[in-house]
């Protein structure tokens, strides 16, 4: 299966369960895999037989700084059943970092992952 991917997409959001994470936008990073048969746009050349990048990009940002979720889980659902909706996809992946995650510990980032099918 062919794949379009974005890869450490930076939105600054309010998502988190404590009311300071609500007070200011902070970075998220999200990757996005939308699994799709490639092979009419890869004969084409043709923008229209595939699925735009930066309409995805706006489509995303959109809905993932609409409303301030408590779970970091709870907005990657409702983009992966987005995701599905509006593009002509079989699968969605996505991947959302907070890496300013208010826990008591030395670490990079914390991450979930959800994947999708039709």
């Amino acid at each position: 299966m062919d794949k379009i991917s974005i890869i450490n997409l930076e939105i600054p959001a309010r998502h988190g369960v404590y009311n300071f994470e609500k007070n200011k936008d902070e970075i998220f990073e999200i990757d996005i895999e939308l699994f799709v048969n490639l092979s009419v746009p890869g004969k084409s050349d043709r923008l229209s037989d595939t699925i735009n990048y930066g309409d995805v990009i706006a489509y995303v940002t959109d809905i993932f700084t609409k409303k301030d979720y408590n779970l970091i889980e709870a907005v990657g659902e409702s983009i992966c059943t987005a995701l599905i909706k509006e593009y002509p996809v079989k699968k969605v992946r996505i991947r959302i970092r907070k890496p300013h995650a208010p826990i008591n510990a030395n670490f990079k980032t914390v991450e979930v992952e959800l994947t999708r099918h039709i």
